[in-house]
């Protein structure tokens, strides 16, 4: 696998190809990463400046095993805890053919990763084991949808890959297209070495919240305000309703999914520190299971290219 950067202007990375063959360029221009840039705050005049920054496309290596275990954190959230993370952040690893990380240049850390892990491997696998009952058992409450995915994962027919979507918050959206644009790709390739890697259908795990009463709202005056039960039970019940998601590409991906379900954290990691955090500013978080068709991801590629790359 080939890779290049140019500097202070863009971000390009040579996906896979064969010896001899020109490989297509996937690139990100200073105008698409212009999101990318940090905002810095002059503590004297509070003006705003933009410090460009290079991205650089990797495949996942030794050095990156700690930060992708703390990004595929964020992904479990108060449940990672129970999952095996070090052997999954292994696997994005040892699969290196398949899947990019992104960094800060002259950054140690992968500040975004996109891969695909195969749910279908031998089940005495304990990372994918534990992925595939995890799933199961977090669709409990929505008896259709536990039985769907069951039927998906048990069956011997076809593989199903695990879709792994994960960036720190301030990382750009612009990244997303030319990474999955990479991983449909490798995959590609990897389906002609005969690799275990035609899948039928993606899952992916999606980060959400809904938004309650902040436990910090206070008025001018510094003390709490005050509503009738009524109205509070009402402005709650409204505020309840809708389920926005952390990552902007997600919302694009819900109109292909085949189907969804929804689902909360386990009740040993309701009383965690980030659990608080989130509540003490009116973020209820949650998850968002997404199972989608194969032939959905080109349709979704175009869609990123033409919502995101902006």
């Amino acid at each position: 696998m080939q890779h290049s950067s140019d500097t202070m202007r863009q971000a390009k990375r040579k996906t896979r190809g064969e010896e001899g063959r020109d490989d297509e360029d996937v690139e990100m221009t200073h105008a698409d990463t212009s999101n990318a840039m940090d905002e810095v705050e002059d503590d004297d005049d509070s003006e705003k400046e933009l410090v460009d920054v290079d991205f650089v496309f990797s495949e996942p290596q030794e050095i990156d095993f700690h930060g992708l275990k703390s990004l595929l954190r964020q992904t479990f959230g108060d449940d990672a805890d129970n999952l095996p993370l070090s052997e999954l952040a292994s696997t994005v690893i040892d699969q290196s053919y398949i899947g990019s990380c992104v960094k800060v240049e002259g950054e140690l850390d992968p500040y975004a990763v996109m891969s695909v892990l195969n749910l279908s491997a031998p089940k005495d696998r304990e990372s994918i084991s534990s992925i595939r009952a995890y799933l199961l058992q977090k669709a409990k409450k929505n008896a259709e949808m536990q039985r769907k995915l069951a039927a998906l994962l048990e069956s011997s027919d076809h593989h199903i890959g695990l879709l792994i979507n994960e960036r720190l918050i301030n990382m750009p959206h612009q990244v997303v297209p030319a990474m999955l644009k990479m991983l449909l790709q490798e995959v590609d390739k990897a389906i002609q070495e005969s690799k275990p890697f035609k899948f039928e259908y993606y899952i992916m795990i999606s980060k959400t919240y809904k938004e309650v009463e902040s436990q910090l709202e206070q008025d001018s005056d510094g003390e709490d305000k005050v509503e009738s039960q009524e109205a509070s039970k009402k402005n709650k019940k409204q505020r309840l309703v809708t389920v926005y998601y952390f990552q902007q590409e997600d919302e694009l991906i819900e109109e292909f999914a085949d189907f969804s379900y929804d689902y909360k954290f386990s009740k040993e990691g309701s009383s965690s520190d980030s659990k608080r955090a989130f509540q003490e500013y009116g973020i209820d978080p949650s998850r968002r299971v997404f199972v989608i068709h194969r032939s959905k991801l080109p349709e979704i590629l175009k869609r990123f290219e033409k919502v995101l790359s902006a």
